[in-house]
Parts: structure tokens; sequence; C-alpha cells
């Protein structure tokens, strides 16, 4: 778990300034939230820069009953991971 908090520290904190963007900065701070908690539990954390927005799906897809995340966990994730940027 030490791992963990000191790999977070790495991950971008969404801005609360969104007025330009549907993204809510609830969904993308609860979505950081859930990828570092059921992310990081088994492995590192990567950053979101390294996939684009369909390479994350995939992963998300492929991973995300392995973390046991719900489909609104994945949705959040995704919307952290992509910034929204045609996650969806």
């Amino acid at each position: 778990m030490i791992i963990v908090a000191a790999c977070s520290t790495a991950l971008y904190m969404p801005a609360r300034d969104l007025s330009t963007s549907e993204i809510s900065y609830k969904e993308l701070v609860s979505g950081r939230e859930i990828y570092i908690n059921k992310c990081g539990g088994c492995h590192s954390l990567i950053i979101p820069e390294r996939y684009n927005a369909k390479e994350w799906n995939t992963w998300v897809d492929k991973m995300g009953p392995k973390a046991k995340i719900s489909d609104e966990e994945k949705h959040m994730v995704l919307k952290y991971l992509t910034r929204d940027e045609g996650s969806e």
C-alpha cells in the first residue's frame, strides 16, 4: 500500500476549473481514487498519458472484472484516464 501511495503522487490531479468541459471535477476525482485503490491494489499504476482512449478502453474492459469494478466505476475510471477524450 505504501507503494501505491507513492505512485499516486505522479498521477495528475484533476483541476477544479472545468467550466468548458462536460466532465465534472467530482467524477474525475472519483475515477482517480478508484484507479488508485482498485487497480493499484494488484499492480503498479500507469500514468494516463501512456495510452490513448481506445487503448485504455481495452485495458479497463479486460481488467475491470479482475478489479471487481461496477460499470459506473469503470465509466469514472475511463473519464479520469482519458479525461473523457473519446472514451465512450
